[in-house]
């Protein structure tokens, strides 16, 4: 258990808010609305592996500030992030080595590469399908750092997720295709009865 110092409290609130930041935009349809939450979520998170001593956790959140807002913008102007990911991906595992804290080290830059090629895709439902990925490699990081509120906020980023997954992405698919279904019957009955009508 760690020690309950302010700065251990202090890192706490912040992961806290972070968490209700990112449930928040995990469940919006909007491109732009989950990189503000998850640029939000990661600069809160920086500061709290700060307080914990969680420097290589500290590094890909500050890091992530800056790659996400690049995507961002690349995606908004239409244009191709894959350079990007590539330079990003590379990027993330230098920081790793850099702040190396041992084998824990690899969990954070495992989830930082899934995270940096998810935000530069446009689709939110593949945005959701690689956190699912990613959250359990933080949840082993938060664990091992003691982090309850880190741990809490993977836990609920990962519900938050999968409930957007199954809402927006499974049973939304499921009424399109009923309804291009309900709309292809009918047009076949249509088609029926004005050929009866000849």
């Amino acid at each position: 258990m760690p020690t309950l110092t302010n700065a251990y409290l202090i890192s706490q609130l912040l992961a806290l808010a972070g968490t209700i930041i990112v449930a928040i935009g995990m469940q919006q349809k909007k491109y732009d609305h989950i990189v503000l939450s998850k640029i939000t979520n990661e600069f809160l998170g920086a500061v709290h592996y700060i307080l914990l001593g969680g420097y290589t956790g500290m590094a890909m959140n500050f890091a992530s500030c800056m790659t996400n807002g690049v995507y961002w913008y690349r995606v908004k102007k239409g244009k191709s992030t894959l350079p990007f990911q590539i330079i990003f991906g590379i990027m993330f595992v230098a920081i790793g080595a850099m702040s190396w804290q041992g084998p824990i080290s690899i969990f954070v830059v495992l989830a930082k590469l899934i995270s940096s090629v998810s935000l530069g895709i446009k689709h939110p439902r593949i945005i959701r399908i690689l956190n699912l990925i990613s959250n359990p490699c933080w949840l082993i990081y938060n664990a091992y750092f003691g982090s309850i509120a880190g741990m809490m906020t993977d836990s609920v980023i990962t519900i938050s997720t999968l409930i957007a997954f199954i809402r927006l992405d499974v049973l939304k698919r499921d009424e399109e295709k009923k309804a291009t279904g309900n709309r292809e019957e009918v047009a076949v009955v249509a088609v029926g009865e004005s050929e009866e009508v000849k």
